[in-house]
């Protein structure tokens, strides 16, 4: 009988040693599988948005020639992320690479684009004085927001060069009716009344910005 006790009382020893080399083995992140993780899968980052992260972490620290490689991963891997790819491009167009952030714009489609990045679009369109493509975009922006008025401004001067001088007024209006002191604004909306041939008209609001 001594004996039986003996050996289950060594029994029970023995399953309480294995146990708490278990839990303790848990405990201290000790796992069975190489490389497993303690976060449950459910919260897991993948490894394509942790090169996305990385890639802005390089833009905001302006190592702007690592962050387009590792964006141009992401990019291999996911095609239509286009989040990504208009923010590619616009670390492409701080660099100064204005063609190829351009290039990249182009590819994506306009509703996909944030306003920033139409904007962006928009200035690239008018520097090539491509503005059949700026004003389509300049106007989606205007129609979205009313009050963006770098937007309308850009639209108003846009037209003035196409000598579509009563659309333009129509925008410097716009403007001048909300911002009323922004002397600037006024000059350059005079400046079409006088190319519209509303000379006296464009004297009288050169002159409210003068003193």
């Amino acid at each position: 009988m001594k004996k039986t006790v003996k050996v289950f009382s060594i029994a029970i020893a023995i399953s309480g040693i294995f146990f708490f080399t278990t839990y303790t083995g848990t405990a201290h992140g000790q796992q069975k599988d190489a490389g497993e993780s303690i976060v449950p899968k459910s919260d897991q980052i993948p490894g394509w948005k942790a090169r996305w992260e990385l890639a802005r972490v390089l833009s905001y620290a302006k190592r702007y020639n690592e962050s387009v490689v590792e964006y141009e991963k992401i990019l291999k891997e996911k095609p239509d992320l286009y989040e990504a790819k208009i923010e590619m491009a616009k670390t492409l167009y701080w660099m100064g690479k204005k063609d190829e952030a351009f290039r990249t714009l182009e590819e994506i489609p306009v509703e996909k684009l944030d306003g920033q990045s139409q904007a962006a679009l928009a200035e690239i369109y008018i520097t090539q004085k491509r503005y059949d493509k700026a004003e389509p975009l300049l106007r989606r922006l205007i129609a979205k927001n009313p009050n963006d008025y770098k937007a309308r401004f850009k639209l108003a001067e846009l037209l003035s060069w196409n000598k579509r001088y009563k659309e333009s007024i129509v925008e410097y209006e716009a403007i001048l009716n909300d911002l009323p002191e922004d002397k600037q604004v006024r000059r350059k909306y005079a400046l079409v009344l006088m190319w519209s041939g509303r000379h006296s008209d464009a004297a009288a609001q050169l002159r409210k910005t003068l003193p």
